[in-house]
């Protein structure tokens, strides 16, 4: 994805104390993960935001999970602004992105799948231990402009508006996603960095003119269905896969502090 031309920049947050570092079963990407489209929906009719019936877009073949006559929209849904998280992309294409790092992997994955169950149980503790060190060392394939790109593309390609449905308050915040400082900074800073000790995750630090900035982006290195289902012992799912994950942490910062949002009580 071509970075697009920078833009202004809002107030960021500063990091003070330096730290240096370096997604669907099918396939599909799901960009949103939630299931609070219908309410959305339902309030910016109702309430006649855009002068049209806002519809739902299922599934994952749309990024968008509504539209308004050709507007694209996107929202997540929040049960409290202050915990937790919500995903911008969670997607199983990730060939392109890591090469063949993962092949030997999924190369002892398969020979276990061969095995009685008994055997594939004695296994399942050493290749969880081996997908989260495969996974940790995945980030160190991952260079500053696919970074950049990721960001870019997950939160603002080909969405025009952002809904942030607060529960608690029952309140949407609307914004245009270009207008997410990660957005601006991923246009911008000079490198990015991973800080964090998690084997599956990552915050991910913009570094511009010398400083280091955090708008709440996270990422992860995981799988949708967890290691069971990959060696074939769940009774859930019959395999898993590898998945990259954006996600935003810190929602309410990014709602009250770092963006210019539109509020709608309902």
């Amino acid at each position: 994805v071509a970075l697009k031309d920078a833009l202004v920049e809002t107030p960021p947050v500063q990091i003070n104390h330096l730290v240096i570092m370096t997604f669907k079963t099918d396939g599909s990407v799901h960009y949103s993960g939630i299931k609070n489209e219908g309410k959305t929906a339902e309030v910016l009719t109702e309430q006649n935001i855009f002068g049209c019936k806002v519809e739902t877009r299922g599934g994952t073949k749309f990024k968008e999970d509504m539209v308004a006559g050709e507007l694209k929209l996107s929202a997540k849904d929040k049960k409290k602004l202050s915990t937790g998280s919500f995903d911008w992309v969670n997607t199983s294409k990730v060939s392109n992105i890591f090469g063949n790092h993962f092949d030997t992997f999924k190369k002892e994955v398969s020979g276990i799948r061969e095995m009685d169950i008994e055997n594939r149980v004695t296994r399942l503790s050493s290749t969880r231990k081996k997908f989260a060190d495969t996974c940790s060392a995945g980030f160190d394939y991952l260079s500053d402009e696919q970074v950049c790109d990721l960001i870019v593309d997950s939160i603002s390609d080909g969405i025009d508006w952002v809904f942030v449905n607060d529960k608690e308050n029952n309140v949407l915040y609307q914004f245009n996603p270009e207008d997410h400082p990660a957005v601006k900074m991923a246009q911008t800073c000079d490198s990015v960095k991973f800080t964090g000790s998690g084997k599956s995750s990552r915050r991910v630090i913009f570094v511009k003119d010398g400083v280091e900035y955090n708008y709440g982006i996270r990422l992860r290195i995981t799988s949708n269905n967890g290691v069971t289902a990959f060696l074939g012992l769940s009774k859930a799912n019959k395999n898993s896969q590898i998945v990259i994950k954006l996600q935003q942490d810190s929602v309410h910062k990014l709602v009250k502090e770092w963006v210019d949002c539109k509020t709608i009580s309902y």
